[in-house]
């Protein structure tokens, strides 16, 4: 039991990490979409602004909380793999 704790805490470590650089890259790349469209679109209003109400919108969108499959996926793999090996 000890060492399936072991792994899940390093597990949930490394998780972190990956979530938080996936969820910068992916803000960073949204950012700079906004400011292409922008510029693309040749809008009047101020840039900063525009970006701004861009990335609340992002913050609420689906594709945002996506990303939260980082944690779902290797757990829930895990899980099965710990139920089979051992009840069937």
């Amino acid at each position: 039991m000890l060492p399936l704790l072991r792994l899940l805490f390093v597990l949930l470590i490394v998780q972190t990490v990956v979530y938080v650089l996936i969820s910068l890259y992916s803000r960073a790349v949204r950012k700079s979409k906004l400011k292409r469209h922008w510029k693309k679109k040749g809008l009047t209003t101020d840039r900063d602004a525009y970006v701004r109400r861009g990335l609340k919108q992002y913050d609420g969108s689906i594709r945002r909380k996506l990303i939260l499959l980082v944690y779902i996926i290797p757990l829930g793999a895990i899980a099965l793999l710990v139920y089979v090996m051992n009840f069937m």
